[in-house]
């Protein structure tokens, strides 16, 4: 496997603050989630703690907060041929909960074509991507925003990715098999092997992230 399709991220995300239909929206995270209620990841702990690490990069609301999500498919539906295809999509969460969901706001960015699924080389597929975020991260991009009618110094951060675990192995170079397969976990897992079993391991610790007065 040696082929693969990339579609640049910032042009897509520059034409968000190019468009009157979307400039002024992305800036909705800044002023609509102080009522106690969550419907949006910036009404999160996990945002509000990125805001607080990187207090420069939240003063501008501007700057683009990124999801990351992937996950193969059989382009060809269930034929007697394995092939696999596996798409790499961005998701801008400045935008409204009735727009970041919405299917043109999810940035396709990396296609690998198939037939095989990429494993452990989808590290190498990611690089230019790699490369786009470094930029946006680090200097960022001259950005006109329509709305405001002034230039600004677009930046951007991947706040998380999103995937089953498998993907998630693909992702973070974790391995999601054996003893240590969780990753949150890693070495306080509690797994052992079972003695008449295909199975390696049984893992048989999650109940220690209940409640103490849990009945369970």
């Amino acid at each position: 496997m040696s082929k693969m399709y990339y579609f640049p991220l910032i042009p897509r995300l520059q034409r968000l603050y190019a468009s009157k239909a979307t400039a002024e929206e992305m800036r909705w995270h800044a002023s609509s989630t102080d009522n106690g209620v969550m419907r949006h990841p910036a009404d999160s702990p996990a945002w509000k703690h990125i805001n607080s690490i990187f207090p420069e990069f939240a003063l501008d609301c501007r700057n683009v907060r990124l999801g990351l999500s992937t996950d193969g498919f059989r382009p060809f539906g269930q034929s007697r041929k394995q092939y696999s295809s596996w798409p790499i999509i961005l998701t801008p969460y400045n935008l409204p909960p009735w727009l970041c969901m919405k299917g043109h706001f999810m940035f396709l960015t990396v296609l690998v074509p198939g037939p095989r699924n990429p494993k452990d080389k989808l590290d190498a597929f990611l690089q230019p991507l790699i490369d786009e975020l470094k930029q946006l991260w680090e200097v960022g991009v001259s950005t006109y925003d329509i709305s405001l009618k002034q230039n600004f110094q677009m930046r951007a951060m991947l706040m998380w990715t999103i995937s089953d675990f498998p993907a998630y192995a693909m992702l973070s170079g974790w391995s999601t098999a054996g003893r240590l397969a969780c990753p949150y976990c890693m070495e306080n897992s509690d797994a052992f092997t079972l003695e008449k079993s295909g199975k390696q391991s049984w893992f048989d610790n999650h109940r220690k992230f209940l409640p103490m007065n849990h009945p369970f």
